[in-house]
Parts: structure tokens; sequence; C-alpha cells
């Protein structure tokens, strides 16, 4: 039996003898889908956490190529490129922190009653609808920091002469391959999440209704 399916069956019963056989068993089932979801939010939040970290020390990497750019005394398009890298990896490094939302799991310091284990559960359906609302700051992110790093490896490369490596052509045909990439995977993740948002949405409505019932049980 699933967690919507123990959620159901709590909601539909009527008698304390079936509330006292089912709550042990209902606790469990909280635990073990808090347990899934919150796996499923480290994984997010490392990638998050690693794409902010990887834009923002390359915007710093572009900021020192534009004074070493100008130090040499190397074409100004060179300054430009690094500078405009700059902006593209800042941005996609904001876009990703926001990105993150609050920690669902450390709103509150959550025991483990069942109670607790409701109020825990319905935090985090709670940051579940509201990364729904988060898709674009994602795609917007991940693809800055793509085109960031196609435009100031072509900096790097043809400021150094490094013919095998400084097509502009190349390096756009990178650029596009993997923006395309990023921007398919968001689309295609936008409609998972419209998907699941009625499930989630009545998932939540039924985790109130439950906490009420249990704090009216008191």
């Amino acid at each position: 039996m699933d967690f919507d399916q123990m959620l159901a069956i709590w909601r539909a019963q009527n008698t304390a003898q079936q509330y006292d056989v089912n709550r042990e068993a209902l606790r469990k089932t909280l635990q073990a889908e808090a347990a899934r979801i919150q796996r499923e939010l480290r994984a997010l939040r490392f990638w998050l956490w690693f794409g902010g970290i990887f834009g923002t020390g390359m915007a710093v990497w572009a900021g020192f190529w534009i004074a070493i750019t100008i130090t040499n005394g190397w074409p100004a398009i060179y300054a430009i490129a690094a500078g405009a890298s700059l902006g593209i990896f800042a941005l996609g490094a904001v876009a990703l922190w926001v990105s993150r939302g609050p920690r669902a799991e450390r709103q509150r310091n959550f025991g483990n009653t069942l109670q607790e284990e409701v109020k825990r559960s319905l935090a985090l359906v709670d940051y579940q609808l509201s990364a729904t609302r988060r898709w674009f700051g994602l795609m917007l992110g991940w693809s800055s920091i793509i085109v960031g790093t196609g435009l100031f490896s072509w900096t790097l490369n043809r400021s150094q002469d490094i013919e095998n490596l400084s097509s502009f052509r190349a390096w756009s045909v990178f650029t596009v391959v993997f923006v395309g990439l990023i921007v398919w995977g968001s689309l295609k993740e936008r409609a998972e999440m419209r998907k699941s948002k009625p499930k989630l949405e009545l998932r939540q409505r039924f985790l109130r209704e439950l906490l009420e019932t249990l704090d009216a049980s008191e």
C-alpha cells in the first residue's frame, strides 16, 4: 500500500477501532515517504550548489581575465567577451542560488509523533509545490552557465592562439547543442511538475485534514 492509498483509507475511516489499528502503520508510511522525498531533494540541492559554486567561480575567473587582457594590451574584443561572460555567469549563479528555496526539512525541529510526522510530510509537499514556481530560475541558471562557458572558452582559446579550439563556430555549436539539451530537459521536467501538481495539491489537502483530525482528538 503506497502513501496516497494510506491517506485515502485514513480519511475514509470512521470508527475508533480502525483509528487505533492504522495509527502506527500510517506513521511508518509517512516516515518512508518523507525519507524518499528528502533523498530526491538532497540530489537536487547538490546540483544547485554545484552550479551556483561553478558559476560564481567562473565569474571570478572571467573578472581576472579582463584584468589580464587589459594589462597585456590584447585586443578589446577579448575584454568585452570576458566581461559578457562574467555577467552571464553571475546571472546563472544568482538564478540557481535563488532557485534553491528554503530547506524543507529544517523549517521546524520535527519529532517522531504521528502529528509531527504529518507536519514534516506537509512541509515537504509544500516545498514540492513551491518548486514548480522556481522552474524558470533553474532553466535560466543552467542555460546561462552553459552560454557563459562557451563564450569564455572561446575567449581564452582565441586570445592564446589555440587554433584547434578557437573557432567561434565550433563553440557556438557547442553552446547551442547544450543549451538545447538544457531547455529540452527543463521543459520535460516542467511538464512532469504540472502533471504531478494536482496530485500534490490533493495530498496537501488530505494531510491538512489529517492534522486537524489528530489535533482535535487530543
